[in-house]
């Protein structure tokens, strides 16, 4: 039989997706904010102010799944810590 040494090693994998999603949250904050400003210095329906509105458009449609994108990682965390439980039944 196999034995486990390092109970905690699975949740080490927790913290690589944590910071993944706080990472991509503030590349996006931060993308919004500088493309709000570009937008604003501007002149009105020039390339650039409908580029800019149009990107922002788009990136506020990408922010309706963020719930499904946490959603699939709360349920992926779910299953391995089931996975790890019902390996350490196995070995005992």
């Amino acid at each position: 039989m196999r034995q486990i040494t390092n109970k905690k090693g699975n949740l080490n994998l927790l913290v690589p997706a944590i910071l993944t999603l706080t990472l991509a949250a503030i590349i996006l904050v931060f993308g919004l904010v500088m493309l709000e400003s570009l937008r604003d210095e501007t002149s009105a329906n020039s390339e650039a102010h409908n580029a800019t509105n149009d990107t922002i458009a788009g990136l506020g449609d990408f922010a309706d799944y963020w719930d499904l994108i946490v959603l699939a990682i709360v349920i992926s965390i779910i299953i391995s810590l089931l996975l790890v439980v019902f390996s350490l039944r196995r070995a005992k």
